[in-house]
Parts: structure tokens; C-alpha cells; sequence
């Protein structure tokens, strides 16, 4: 911007330099050339005068000349442009956007949300248009028609025009700039849109030169419309702009010390800029850590400490400028989404404000059009959400009129019919698209069953928990049995009840937590008939326990109805033969009957045309034959993590990773890579899980690394050995032969020396034990 302004006040025959560029070429001018000062030069757009300097000799105009040239193209205005105190910060791809549709067509809007800065933006390109447009700049600020009638007279008391005799007030101000080039700004149309819409019109049709410049919430609809959507700062420029306007009235203010905070407030903030000016105006008695503390009660906190406009003055006053031009029917819709977190496709507005589907498209589409609810287009469809700044408005006016009870029951009973629909479509075509339905809502999900629990709705919230638990271990999203903990019932279990403590158990398996011993959770007995109940009772207790025999007994009497029970049983079934394999190897006759079950249950998934479900058979299918088929079991793995990783189900290839890189250890070490090479692999896989607060699975993907690691550190796999026994109660001493550790006959020491070593913590050591390994490699 400022390059733009220095080019603009340049007259033809000078080179002039900024006095940053002044300094540099102080002992070292050209050849020839004398750098001599200019002056103070007053650049458009800028509060402080720049210091000019110009080259001198060899023909180039004079100092003298140059400054008098630039006067004349600084003073060059038509109308009297809003003064500008402070530097423009961000909003570099939105001026570039002004500017090319300047060139293209002949009006531009600037449209967003109040508080986005759009009338600021239409003041910097005003001022760095002075040069372009021989008649100069024209500044019309709607905000001061109270109506519509007033739009006319306003405008032309802004650029001095007077009323013709034999001629109207509109044509009048027409005649103006008939003939002329010239920019008109019109600021702040949204209140008046349909009289600034003529008023634009009718300028365009008598002056075919001049370019217009609006602002307002939505479009004014004229043909040729160019639309600029003014949106929230980047974060980079959010911190930025705090900082700048921080320090301003806190000098002593570290923000480069306070730039985490700083960026959480810009975030929270939705990244508005009057949002954020008015948070930097609180540092003049807060801290940034006070002011994000304070942040809940936003619309009090955020008020005064700005000059300007009483809209601009508070948060408060300019979300209400918006709200208040909504129709009463605009309004109700907008309260309703404040339920919602996150957003939602159409279905679950038209759901909760109980409109026709088609009625509720509308109203969004206009609250959209006034900036007031963003769309954004998914692989599932169009969602709709408000900024958190919204959001908390409408919440509310909700809150005001008492109705945010009434409208969150409403957002449950969606919740829990959505939740239906995705158990139901586990194992079928739609399954994938379920998925897909469940990640997107997830924050949905969690604020309804928090709703349920709150008004003692347990059965309900235990019905929605149970049935998204499948797809949530996809994702996997471990929080979501908690939302229903602890379990709270009325009397005896129910099977819902039964279904969530399972699931349960089975997240805490993989989350490295305690596992209750006996019946999990505290189920009873006999609602291990279930099949999702008898299948995560075998998973833990084989995996949890090493009972893969107890446990493949109650799989013998559970009840199969559904395709979707047999997948459920199949894969349990999968599991406890591949934990039995961890101690002993089976004989022909049981692995036979693994292999065809696998093939079965993999068969049985690709028919129900559910890649998701295929994807969970598959990594479990790969464990159970890795012993006796690891070629089969690499690529059944390799499969499962190419579906995970399509369909973001990274639960399937958290666990898919572990099986590839057991089944793969001997092709990695065919293949001729470097034990450096192989660890460095192994390590990756590891660290990941470990990050994403999965030791168990972290644990089991330490098995190949002990061939790796037995010259360098074989106490990190014994200790390793040790406490994967205590957690799951199998011994894994094949494991360690195989790498080329001997077993110890007394296991007593190394107990000891583990005792108060966590499942976390021994994962560790084994990844201490290959960066030593890698490390060879830089000393080689």
C-alpha cells in the first residue's frame, strides 16, 4: 500500500526513494546522482506524512518541482474522504479483489457481517484511488439516512449537489457526475438496501464513467454486481492487529510473550476486527490472559474504547444492527441455530425450527445473503453455521425469551433420530455415508446428550451413545462413552445400558486405561446374549486378560439376527484367535477354521457394500492369519488402512498399522533396508499412536522392533515384555526369541525392576531403544 501511494504522488521524470531507502544509499548514491530530501509528503490513506527522498542529476526533475507535483496529485479529491488514523492491517486478497473488479465492472459491494471492517477497507481503497480517477473520490455514508426517502438527500448533501429547477433531487445529483470519472463510495447500505440500490442504478445510467463502491451486510441485487465477501481475519492477522492496537494504548505490553493467548482471543473471537479492537482496548487495564478469561460474558466485556459510530462502539450494538432488520420469521430461525455447534446440513434446521424443508432453505438463504449464517459446501452437503459471536447472540435472545429449553429438546429429538438412522445403516450401502454423518455432527452429538443428562433423560442419552459407539472407535472418538458416564440406572440393566458399559471397557482398553476384571462394566450376565455386548466382552477379555478361552464361550451363545450381529460376533471371534496365537501357535485343523471364518466374514462385508464395516473385518482378519499367511495377512492390512485413510476412519488404520508392520518385519528386512532404515519406520508408527493417546496399540506394534533393538537395549523389550503381561495378561516371550532375546527362566527381577512402569512408559523406552538404533546410522 504504501509502494502504491509513493508511485502515485511520483511525477513523470523522478525517482524518489522512501527515507528507509534514503539511509541505505546515503554513502553509496549511484554514480552521478545526489540522494536529496523532498519532504514531508502527505500519502493518501496514511496519519503521518512520509519522509521523501528524490534522486537528483543526469535530467531527473528537481526536488523543488517534485514537491509541488506531489501536493497537487495528494490534494486531488473530489469529496471529503473519512480521515484514516490508523494503518489498514490484512486484507490484502480482499483489496487486490476491490481493485480487479473496479476494472471489470463498474460497481463493487463489499459485503460481511458488522464488525468485519468494511467500511474501513472501502476507506483505504478510496484513498489509494485518488490517482486513478481524474474527478476524484466521493464519500456517501448511508448510516445517516434514518429511511429510505432520506437516501437521496443524504447523498447529495455529501457531495454538494443542489437541486435544479424542472429537476428532481435524484436527477439532480445525477447531473453532478454526468460526463465526469469518478469513484462514489456509498457506505452502510444494508438498512435502506432497495433506495441505495436506486440511488447506484440510477448513477451508473447517467454517468457511464463513474465507478461505485458499496458497503453493506448483503448484495443490493443491481445487475453487474460484483461481490467482495468481507470475512474474518487469518489468524496471522488477527494476532497482528491486536498487538498493533494492544501496544497503542499499553506500550510496555510484551506481545510477542503473549502471542499464544493472543492468537486463542483472535480465534475465539471469530477472527472480527472490531471484535478484536475492542479486546486490544481492554489491555489498557487487562491482561490478554484476564481478557480470554472473560471472554464467555463477551457482548459486556466488549464495549466502549472505540471512537466512531455508536454501532462500531460495542460488540453488542453491532450484531444488533444486523438482527434488527430481520423479519420476525428471519429472527426465529436465526435463535434456533444457535442450538446447534458446529453447524448442520438443511435437514436438521428444517428439524428443529419445525419448518418444511424447502421453507427452511429459504429463510437461510436470506440469512446467508445478510452475512448472518455462512454456508460452507461438505462432501455431505451444504452446511450452515453461525460465528461463535452469533452464535452466543441469538443464544441469547433465546435465553431472553424463554425458549432455549424448548428448542434444545427439540435439537435432541433430531440428535437422537439421526443416531437411529446411523446404527441402521452400519453393514448397509449407506454406512460409509453414516460415517461421514457422524464425524461432521459430532459436536452435535455431544451437547444433546449432555442436554439429556441434564434433565435426567439417562435411557435417551444411553440410546444415542450406543448408537454412534461403532462408528466412534472408527474415528475414533474414545470421548464418547464418557458422555454417559457413569452409567445411571433406574433399576436393572438395560440393553442399552448394557451396550454403552461395553463399548466403554473396550475405549479403555485402548486408551492403556484400568479394564474392570469379570463382566465388563458391571454387566449382567445375561444381556451377554447381545451380540455388540458378548463381542466387546471377548475383545477385552481376550486382549484386556489373555482369557481368549472363557471368552470364545460366550461367543458360542450369543443371538445372531442380522448380518450386522454375525460381523460383530466374526470379528470378536478373529481377535481371541489372534491373542491365543500370542502364547501358542494353533494347529492345522483351528487355523483352518481361522482362515475360512476370515474369508467368510470378509465376503460377508463386501456383499453388504459397506466399506467401513469391510475395513473393520479386514485389519481383524489380518492379525488372525499373520502367524501361518503373512503375505495374505500384509495385504488384508494394507487393504484396511487404504479404506481408513479414504474415509478418514483413522480408528481402522490405527489398528490396520500395527498388523502391517508385524506381518511385514521379515519383507523389510528381504527388501534390504538398513536396520537404521527399519527402525526409523517402526519408530514413526509408535511415536503416532502414542501421540494419539493409543498405548495399548502402541504396545502391540513394539513386537517387530525386539529384533531390531536386541544388540543395543534388550532390557527396554524385557521390561516391555513384563508389563504387557500385567496389562493383558499374555505372555509374549515368542516375541522376544524371535528377535534374538533370550526369555529368562526367572522373570522375578525384571518384575521388580517394572513394577512401577506404565504400559505408557515402557512404549517409551522401546522408542529410546530405536532412536539409539537410527542413530547408528549417523555414526556409521
Amino acid at each position: 500500500n504504501r509502494l502504491a501511494r509513493l508511485l502515485g504522488v511520483c511525477p513523470a521524470g523522478a525517482v524518489l526513494v522512501s527515507g528507509a531507502i534514503a539511509g541505505l544509499l546515503a554513502d553509496r548514491a549511484p554514480e552521478g546522482l545526489v540522494v536529496r530530501s523532498v519532504g514531508a509528503v502527505a500519502l493518501a490513506g496514511f496519519a503521518t506524512p512520509e519522509a521523501v527522498h528524490a534522486l537528483t542529476g543526469a535530467g531527473l526533475v528537481e526536488p523543488d518541482s517534485f514537491a509541488e507535483a506531489a501536493s497537487s496529485v495528494v490534494g486531488r479529491r473530489g469529496g471529503s474522504l473519512p480521515p484514516i488514523d490508523e494503518e489498514l492491517i490484512g486484507r490484502v486478497d480482499e483489496s487486490a479483489a476491490v481493485w480487479d473488479g473496479l476494472s471489470r465492472g463498474r460497481l463493487v459491494t463489499l459485503v460481511g457481517v458488522g464488525g468485519m471492517g468494511k467500511t474501513r477497507l472501502a476507506m483505504e481503497v478510496a484513498a489509494g484511488a485518488v490517482d486513478a480517477f481524474a474527478d476524484g473520490v466521493w464519500w456517501v455514508d448511508l448510516s445517516n439516512a434514518p429511511a429510505p426517502e432520506a437516501v437521496v438527500p443524504v447523498a447529495m448533501a455529501a457531495v454538494g449537489a443542489r437541486e435544479a429547477r424542472g429537476r428532481t433531487a435524484l436527477e439532480s445529483l445525477c447531473d453532478l457526475f454526468a460526463g465526469r470519472s469518478a469513484l462514489v463510495v456509498v457506505d452502510n447500505c444494508e438498512h435502506v438496501l432497495g433506495a441505495a440500490a436506486l440511488l447506484v442504478q440510477a448513477l451508473r445510467v447517467a454517468a457511464p464513467e463513474v465507478r461505485v463502491l458499496a458497503t453493506s451486510r448483503e448484495a443490493l441485487g443491481v445487475r453487474g454486481e460484483v461481490l467482495v465477501p468481507v470475512g474474518s481475519l487469518s489468524a496471522g492477522e488477527g494476532v497482528a492487529l491486536f498487538a498493533e492496537r494492544a501496544t497503542s494504548v499499553r506500550p510496555d505490553l510484551d506481545a510477542v510473550a503473549a502471542s499464544a493467548v493472543i492468537e486463542r482471543l483472535v480465534t475465539r473471537l471469530d477472527g472480527i476486527p472490531l471484535a478484536i479492537e475492542l479486546a486490544a482496548a481492554r489491555c489498557r487495564s487487562m491482561t490478554p490472559t484476564e481478557i480470554d478469561g472473560l471472554l464467555g460474558d463477551r457482548f459486556r466485556l466488549l464495549r466502549g474504547g472505540r471512537s466512531g459510530a455508536e454501532r462500531h462502539r460495542t460488540l453488542q450494538a453491532a450484531v444488533a444492527w444486523s438482527y434488527e432488520m430481520l423479519e420476525p420469521h428471519e429472527r426465529d430461525v436465526f435463535h434456533h441455530l444457535a442450538v446447534f455447534a458446529g453447524g448442520t446440513l438443511i435437514d436438521g434446521v428444517a428439524a428443529v425450527t419445525g419448518l418444511d424443508m424447502f421453507d427452511a432453505l429459504d429463510v437461510v438463504d436470506r440469512l446467508v445473503a445478510r452475512s448472518l449464517v455462512v454456508a460452507t459446501s461438505t462432501a455431505l452437503g451444504t452446511r450452515y453455521h453461525q460465528l461463535e459471536t452469533l452464535r452466543q447472540f441469538a443464544e441469547d435472545r433465546l435465553v431472553e425469551a424463554g425458549g432455549i429449553v424448548a428448542v434444545r429438546d427439540r435439537h435432541l429429538d433430531w440428535v437422537q433420530q439421526l443416531a437411529v438412522w446411523i446404527a441402521d445403516s452400519d453393514c448397509t450401502p449407506r454406512g460409509v455415508e453414516a460415517f461421514g454423518r457422524f464425524c461432521a455432527e459430532v459436536d452435535n452429538l455431544r451437547i444433546a446428550v449432555a442436554h439429556a443428562i441434564r434433565t435426567n433423560r439417562h435411557h435417551t442419552a444411553h440410546e444415542i451413545v450406543a448408537a454412534v459407539a461403532e462408528v466412534a472407535y472408527a474415528r475414533p472418538v474414545l470421548e464418547v462413552v464418557d458422555w454417559v458416564r457413569p452409567i445411571r440406572l433406574d433399576g436393572d440393566w438395560t440393553d442399552v445400558a448394557a451396550r454403552c458399559a461395553a463399548w466403554g471397557a473396550s475405549f479403555d482398553l485402548v486408551r492403556g486405561l484400568r479394564v474392570d476384571d469379570g463382566p465388563i462394566g458391571g454387566v449382567s450376565d445375561h444381556l451377554l446374549s447381545n451380540a455388540v455386548v458378548a463381542a466387546r466382552h471377548v475383545v477385552v477379555q481376550a486382549a484386556g486378560f489373555g482369557r481368549w478361552g472363557d471368552a470364545l464361550e460366550v461367543l458360542a451363545n450369543a443371538q445372531v439376527h442380522t448380518d450386522r450381529d454375525r460381523l460383530a460376533i466374526d470379528t470378536a471371534w478373529l481377535m481371541a484367535k489372534y491373542f491365543r496365537q500370542l502364547a501358542q501357535p494353533l494347529d492345522d485343523q483351528e487355523f483352518a477354521e481361522v482362515r475360512d471364518r476370515a474369508a467368510a466374514a470378509i465376503g460377508t462385508a463386501r456383499a453388504l457394500g459397506d466399506d467401513l464395516a469391510c475395513g473393520r473385518i479386514l485389519w481383524r482378519s489380518s492379525l488372525a492369519l499373520l502367524e501361518r499367511c503373512p503375505e495374505e495377512a500384509f495385504d488384508l492390512a494394507s487393504e484396511a488402512i487404504e479404506i481408513g485413510e479414504r474415509l478418514g476412519a483413522a480408528g481402522v488404520v490405527a489398528h490396520a498399522t500395527p498388523a502391517l508392520h508385524l506381518t511385514a518385519a521379515g519383507r523389510v528386512g528381504a527388501s534390504g533396508r538398513s536396520r537404521p532404515e527399519q527402525a526409523a519406520a517402526l519408530r514413526g508408527v509408535i511415536a503416532r499412536l502414542l501421540e494419539e493417546r493409543q498405548p495399548f496399540l502402541a504396545g502391540s506394534s513394539t513386537f517387530p522392533t525386539f529384533g531390531l533393538i536386541s544388540d543395543s537395549d534388550p532390557d527396554a523389550a524385557l521390561v516391555m515384555s513384563v508389563v504387557w503381561r500385567r496389562v493383558n495378561g499374555v505372555d509374549i516371550s515368542r516375541h522376544l526369541e524371535r528377535g534374538g532375546i533370550p526369555a529368562p527362566e526367572d522373570w522375578s527381577d525384571w518384575e521388580r525392576r517394572a513394577a512401577d512402569v506404565s504400559l505408557t512408559d515402557a512404549v517409551r523406552g522401546i522408542v529410546a531403544a530405536l532412536d539409539r538404533v537410527i542413530a547408528t546410522e549417523v555414526a556409521d
